[in-house]
């Protein structure tokens, strides 16, 4: 279900790969490096964000038109495939058996790596479209959302970065031209502002070493679920120093910036191998 959509969201994705390193580099060359590297990062992010959105709004639709039936896992297949370096990576799928109303048994194959928890026999949901049967798709989040997810991961954080180098450029542009304002007189914190700073930068340093404890302690046997949990926390400590670093007086907003961006892409990575456990 949705191949094609998936395939023209790839495909415009993969474009951009080229296209945006190209327009980049020449838009370094004729302005400076971070216009160059902002302008290219940026194309890049808007093509994984318009192939999220396309890929997400067609798989919206074709849910919308499917029911749900409990159906078994009755194999795993293997899949090979390979790397532009010819390396060849095995994956294990899964095959699952349902039963649509018409009483026909049919079978559905996941994609690679998925249900790795399951055994045979083990009941796993499907939904399959209702004006054809045969067309169907294991309901997890890897099945379903996988695509989109990855898509949204690999549009949102080059558009960020694009963004962050962008305004790095206009704002050494503006200081060059003497038209940039001022930078208001540094205030010196106040003794409660210092209190408030420290404990909140103590919580979120141990809020970080909680994310790292729980990649390799956290109680599931699931090594998806354990990065999962642990790349989350780690997000959440990145997260709370960027919040710590905006009590006033706050810090640059582009060097609080970097906190964001981390905190949330750990948050995001931590949240898809959370779910694709």
């Amino acid at each position: 279900m949705d191949e094609e959509a998936t395939t023209r969201a790839l495909i415009v994705f993969g474009l951009s790969l080229l296209v945006g390193p190209a327009i980049g580099g020449l838009v370094g060359w004729l302005k400076n490096f971070f216009w160059g590297v902002g302008v290219g990062a940026l194309l890049i992010g808007c093509a994984g964000l318009y192939g999220a959105a396309t890929l997400g709004w067609h798989r919206y639709q074709s849910i919308a038109g499917t029911a749900s039936v409990q159906g078994s896992l009755v194999e795993f297949v293997e899949e090979e495939s390979r790397d532009s370096k010819g390396r060849t990576t095995v994956s294990r799928a899964p095959v699952v058996e349902y039963v649509a109303p018409d009483g026909q048994k049919r079978r559905v194959k996941g994609l690679g790596g998925g249900l790795s928890d399951k055994e045979w026999g083990d009941p796993v949901e499907v939904r399959y479209s209702v004006t054809d049967p045969s067309q169907a798709l294991v309901a997890d989040f890897q099945n379903m959302w996988g695509g989109v997810w990855g898509l949204g991961i690999f549009g949102a954080f080059p558009a960020m970065f694009g963004l962050f180098f962008i305004g790095i450029a206009v704002k050494e542009a503006r200081e060059k031209s003497g038209r940039g304002s001022k930078p208001p007189p540094v205030r010196e914190p106040t003794p409660a502002q210092k209190r408030w700073r420290t404990r909140g930068t103590v919580l979120a340093n141990l809020v970080f070493l909680a994310g790292f404890a729980l990649v390799f302690l956290y109680p599931d046997p699931s090594p998806m679920k354990q990065f999962g949990a642990g790349f989350m926390t780690i997000g959440a400590g990145a997260m709370l120093h960027f919040l710590v670093q905006s009590l006033p007086p706050a810090m640059d907003f582009q060097s609080r910036s970097i906190l964001a961006i981390v905190g949330l892409g750990f948050l995001a990575f931590g949240y898809g191998a959370w779910m694709m456990a």
